[in-house]
């Protein structure tokens, strides 16, 4: 199956001419900026346009967006807009095709576009339609409503902040009560050794009383047994 043939076979409508028909595309063409676009668009039956005249132009405007004249490209009257960026197959000419490339579609581009065949009076009409690219922001549009993830950050750091300064916080009572029971103890210890000392040198003294109390004793004795032996001499 030629290329022309299966052109035939999807969507399109048929321009009467003199010799040939015009086969064109019923539907707009859609394509998203940046990309590629072939606008197709033949004669059947086929036709070699090798040396014929074809003319590719913007309804709207009139501007020339290519000229295929003379068996070569003609760029002297294509406008700026689509100088460098149109093209058909040279190829393709020779079994009656036609089809335009524009590379690089950017949203000026969209609109209709006539091809032209003077000299058979054969012409076709196809619109373009260039879509903006989406970006991120686009997509999140579409599928809903944006969430808010950098404040959500923001709440777990501060969480996050707070369970970290009460972990600091209880850490730092727990070392004020060990320091404070610590400093209670050793006190406490001070106090009883400070009482143990007294209480040491007490049985010393009283020992010491003891003592005494039994020499006075003995002396006290030894005192009166000259007395008591007097008595019994009388």
């Amino acid at each position: 199956m030629s290329v022309l043939e299966a052109f035939k076979l999807s969507k399109h409508h048929v321009c009467l001419t003199g010799g040939s028909r015009a086969v064109c595309p019923t539907q707009p063409i859609k394509v998203v900026e940046g990309e590629n676009v072939a606008l197709h668009s033949g004669l059947d039956p086929p036709v070699n346009l090798s040396r014929y005249t074809v003319d590719w132009r913007r309804v709207d405007n009139q501007q020339v967006v290519y000229v295929y004249r003379h068996g070569r490209d003609d760029l002297d009257p294509v406008v700026d807009q689509y100088r460098g960026r149109t093209t058909i197959n040279h190829e393709a000419l020779s079994r009656g095709i036609m089809t335009l490339k524009i590379s690089s579609a950017n949203l000026s581009d969209s609109g209709s576009y006539k091809c032209f065949v003077p000299k058979l009076k054969a012409w076709c009409e196809v619109q373009l339609i260039v879509d903006e690219k989406e970006t991120k922001t686009d997509v999140s549009s579409t599928t809903g409503p944006a969430v808010e993830e950098e404040p959500e950050s923001e709440d777990h750091g501060g969480n996050r902040e707070v369970g970290r300064a009460a972990v600091i916080s209880t850490v730092v009572v727990l070392l004020c009560v060990l320091v404070v029971v610590f400093l209670v103890l050793r006190s406490r210890a001070t106090q009883d050794r400070m009482e143990m000392l007294p209480g040491q040198k007490e049985p010393k003294q009283n020992g010491r009383h003891l003592e005494s109390n039994t020499q006075r004793a003995e002396r006290d004795g030894d005192q009166e047994e000259p007395a008591a032996t007097g008595l019994l001499n009388v």
